[in-house]
Formats: C-alpha cells, structure tokens, sequence
C-alpha cells in the first residue's frame, strides 16, 4: 500500500487508510467497505466504490453503496454487472473520461 500510495503521490487528497489487516472479515463481506465508510465519515447513500472483481461489487452493494465496476481486473463486464455493478468502464482513462456523467458525478 505504501508504495502504491508514494506511486500516485495522492497523500494530500488520502483522508483515511483501510486494508484487509482492519478487518476481521475480507470481500465479498461488507466489513472492508463499512470501514472505509467510517474512516471518511460517510454515509453508504453517499458513497460509491470503484472496483474491478466481482468481490469488490458484492461487498460494495452488501455495505449499502452505489458500485462502478472497471475493467482492470480481468473479470466480465457481465460478471462485474450481476455482482452489483451499476456501470462498468472500460478501464481508469474510460471512467475519468466519463466522470461528469458517472455515478461519481
């Protein structure tokens, strides 16, 4: 995580850190997700988690939030959208060319 985060040199916009060590439960439970919520102090009507395996949705839609699937993960679209996706992008240039009119927006 560390590198990844000195990588994208994103620290001044990171408001909190959560990893599968804060968890007692990993994805496809609702915990990791529930925990990020928490850490930004954001209610799951607000929140939208971006992720790219089916896990990622199913957690995503059992902590309540809307989903955006991309794929980067090597699964299908159509398996990213029977897990919960509510839209999938073709990958991070797809979904930040898209951002206006995304779930994000």
């Amino acid at each position: 995580l560390g590198a990844l985060r000195r990588a994208i040199d994103a620290d001044d916009a990171i408001a909190g850190i959560a990893s599968a060590d804060d968890v007692s439960a990993g994805k496809p439970a609702p915990e990791p997700v529930e925990h990020a919520l928490e850490l930004a102090g954001a209610p799951a009507e607000r929140a939208v988690f971006v992720g790219d395996t089916v896990w990622d949705m199913r957690a995503g839609r059992r902590a309540g939030v809307r989903c955006v699937g991309v794929l980067s993960g090597g699964i299908p679209r159509a398996d990213l959208q029977e897990a919960g996706a509510d839209t999938v992008y073709d990958d991070p240039a797809h979904l930040l060319a898209s951002l206006a009119d995304s779930p994000l927006a």
